[in-house]
């Protein structure tokens, strides 16, 4: 067991009853919901390549300019 998991049972014992239940259940819907990592990596890679047309192959640009340019559309 790693250091992690000692100190997070440790943590889970320090709670009430109820507020153990509420922690297990949101573990317990964590593990069963799924991320779709090939689908997001599509959408990642797609969005790319959007921003890639868009600004010719040789532009470069940085995440203040792309945070600058959605708060323009936002406005």
């Amino acid at each position: 067991m790693s250091a992690l998991e000692r100190e997070i049972l440790e943590k889970l014992h320090l709670l009430d009853t109820s507020s153990k239940v509420r922690v297990l259940e949101n573990l317990n819907h964590d593990l069963q919901s799924t991320f779709d990592y090939g689908a997001w990596w599509a959408n990642v890679e797609a969005l790319q390549s959007q921003i890639s047309n868009r600004l010719g192959s040789d532009a470069t640009i940085g995440a203040l300019s792309l945070l600058d340019e959605l708060r323009e559309e936002a406005s």
